[in-house]
């Protein structure tokens, strides 16, 4: 079973069981989109997810841990445990994760920049651009780019 149709079934299920109508739970959308969920023809994003899951009165996560249940075809607590299990044996479990990716350099830039640094010491120390191209292997006019480049930044 795809993902998209044990959605579909867990938010008809879920509706069903708290009584609410389509129109009931479709707060930022429609109901013709709820019921294009529904019928699985439309994927959900997670905020539409938590969304739904509020609209249900339901934690986002209880939401997820049911639509996984019956994509799984598991009961929500067969799927608990296991993301318990799981998390205990990724030492996860009681980890404290960064609320916010960190910011990554690309390899690419992350090497322009060392080269760049590297050009204004060795242009620092007095070398010419051409001496500073020799000793660090690399053509005299990717000096000049990178010395350009330093004086705008």
């Amino acid at each position: 079973m795809s993902i998209r149709t044990a959605f579909a079934s867990a938010l008809q299920f879920l509706r069903a069981h708290r009584k609410l109508s389509q129109k009931d739970i479709a707060i930022q959308t429609d109901q013709s989109y709820i019921s294009r969920l529904e019928a699985g023809e439309n994927s959900v994003s997670l905020e539409i997810s938590q969304e739904l899951a509020e609209a249900l009165r339901l934690d986002p996560m209880s939401l997820l841990t049911i639509v996984y249940a019956v994509e799984r075809g598991q009961s929500p607590r067969e799927i608990l445990s296991r993301i318990q299990d799981d998390l205990e044996l990724s030492n996860l479990l009681d980890a404290k994760i960064p609320s916010s990716p960190a910011q990554t350099v690309h390899p690419v830039v992350a090497e322009a920049a060392e080269l760049k640094r590297k050009i204004i010491e060795l242009m620092d120390e007095g070398h010419s651009q051409a001496e500073v191209a020799r000793r660090l292997d690399i053509s005299k006019s990717t000096v000049t780019k990178h010395l350009k480049k330093g004086r705008k930044t």
